[in-house]
């Protein structure tokens, strides 16, 4: 049996060093799902590491959603957590000190390139410390404690470092003198003479007004380098040859001193502490998240299930979040919704999706336990505003949308369809829309199915779930969503009754 060890190691996002290809575009159902919204206030705060293929891109197949799963779990431990957390601030800095060298001078860049590298080296070192004193589960985490293990204790990284530090410290040593003239100033190396340092700053204490000294003193590594102090600093090189020569080659040598697999860890690990940021303060508000059991089948549920987005959305505005539950098992396939307008069905829907979506990217989703399968994608047709250009009236347009999805969806897909049919009549929705689940259902195609008509909630073989309002005042709406037969009619009556305008009660008034 291959170990984690045998395994090739390049990658805390797919396994096994499998490359894939990721896409360069939201999918279709982002905006229909609100998982836009979603990903959108995900990667917002880490602009500069392009996070966004990452969440574009669905893992597939269950191996991959099952090896960043166990990465979760291992950063829901304090220590793993903020091990990986501090290993990005550090990287971060080294890339900001790498980013930056761009407009500074040259000996002033290369100083900047050897504090960097020992950053970086320093950064390493930490994470293979704390990685060996972590219990980690995950075979990601582990791979990359191996891989970090034997990348800080190889002879090349030994070598940069200890490198890195004897020119750090040749420099540190330098001293110099330096005299200024009228026009001229003159740079020489220190002749163990006594220094006026004091005596000056002793002399002109008086004008500080209560400031430290050391605020404004200006260092070489400071970005804020003028021209004058760059023609100082190449005087100084010029009589320090030796030291600066080694701090040259060093540059030279290593202008890249970044190991190839720590980038890209770099950069994903940010996938992790990015989303885990974004729900931490849903989490905090009393909401739950779950990693899902994965199956295969479409035995599948999901316990207090929410959508993410209308979460954070009611979180500013200290609103309540209703959770519902789902569960298809033994062949079922269809879920219909119907109820009042404006009573959850969509957001319903919505949340149904984001729970697909979310969890075939390998991330916790919102409710408090689940068991769902990897589906290969998510379909939706959802009502969208006319477009002038499309000479397509609304129904055929409608019809084109849903022979598309119906013609590329698998019987690992998920269907979601919204207040479709709006358009026609009563009779041709009721034929159309009746056709459009039998086909849904022979394609064996998981489908929620949000429709005003209750006449698809009792088609053979369909989940009829209805909105429900409070039973003391029916135009209150709960926004829960309940496993029962459809009732339309018995609400309408409802209302009718609370506002006297049932036929009886209209009858009494008019004779009366």
């Amino acid at each position: 049996m291959t170990g984690v060890d045998d395994r090739v190691f390049n990658s805390i996002l797919w396994p096994d060093g499998r490359a894939v290809e990721l896409r360069k575009e939201d999918p279709v159902c982002f905006v229909d799902l609100n998982i836009d919204q979603i990903i959108g206030s995900v990667v917002a705060p880490y602009k500069d590491y392009n996070l966004r293929p990452f969440f574009d891109t669905l893992a597939i197949d269950p191996d991959t959603v099952k090896y960043r799963q166990d990465i979760f779990r291992d950063l829901e431990k304090a220590d793993v957590f903020a091990c990986m957390y501090d290993f990005s601030i550090k990287m971060r800095d080294v890339h900001r000190y790498i980013s930056g060298m761009d407009r500074l001078f040259e000996w002033q860049r290369q100083g900047w390139i050897l504090d960097a590298a020992l950053l970086y080296f320093g950064a390493m070192n930490d994470l293979a410390q704390r990685l060996a004193g972590a219990a980690l589960n995950s075979d990601g985490l582990i791979s990359l404690r191996n891989y970090v293990q034997k990348y800080v204790e190889s002879e090349s990284f030994r070598n940069k470092e200890d490198k890195a530090n004897d020119i750090k410290k040749k420099l540190s040593a330098i001293r110099y003198e330096m005299s200024f003239g009228p026009s001229r100033v003159t740079v020489r190396k220190d002749k163990g003479r006594e220094s006026y340092n004091g005596i000056i700053q002793e002399a002109f204490s008086k004008f500080r007004n209560g400031k430290k000294s050391a605020a404004n003193k200006k260092r070489f590594s400071e970005s804020s380098m003028n021209h004058v102090e760059a023609e100082v600093l190449a005087l100084i090189a010029r009589l320090f040859p030796e030291e600066f020569g080694e701090l040259s080659a060093f540059c030279e040598n290593n202008s890249s001193f970044i190991d190839p697999v720590v980038e890209v860890v770099y950069r994903e690990i940010h996938f992790y502490l990015s989303y885990l940021e974004y729900i931490s303060a849903v989490k905090k508000a009393g909401l739950e998240f779950c990693l899902p059991e994965i199956c295969t089948d479409h035995d599948i549920y999901c316990l207090n299930s929410f959508d993410l987005a209308l979460a954070h959305k009611a979180l500013a505005s200290s609103s309540k979040v209703v959770a519902n539950d789902f569960q298809l098992s033994g062949g079922e396939k269809a879920l219909v919704v119907t109820g009042p307008n404006n009573g959850g069905k969509t957001t319903f829907a919505r949340s149904f999706g984001q729970a697909f979506f979310l969890f075939a990217l390998g991330l916790p989703i919102p409710g408090s336990k689940a068991r769902l399968f990897v589906p290969d994608n998510i379909y939706t047709h959802f009502e969208k505003s006319e477009d002038p250009e499309n000479l397509m009236g609304k129904l055929e347009d409608d019809l084109v949308r849903m022979r598309k999805i119906l013609y590329m969806a698998t019987n690992r897909s998920i269907i979601i369809v919204n207040e479709m049919l709006s358009s026609t009549t009563l009779k041709d929705a009721i034929q159309i829309g009746t056709e459009i689940i039998g086909l849904i259902m022979r394609k064996n195609v998981l489908c929620v199915y949000v429709t005003f008509l209750d006449e698809f909630a009792r088609l053979d073989g369909v989940v009829s779930m209805v909105s429900q309002v409070d039973p003391s005042s029916p135009d209150i709406r709960t926004f829960k969503i309940r496993r029962t037969d459809p009732n339309g009619l018995a609400y309408a009556k409802a209302i009718a009754e609370k506002y006297d305008l049932t036929y009886e009660k209209i009858m009494r008034r008019i004779s009366g």
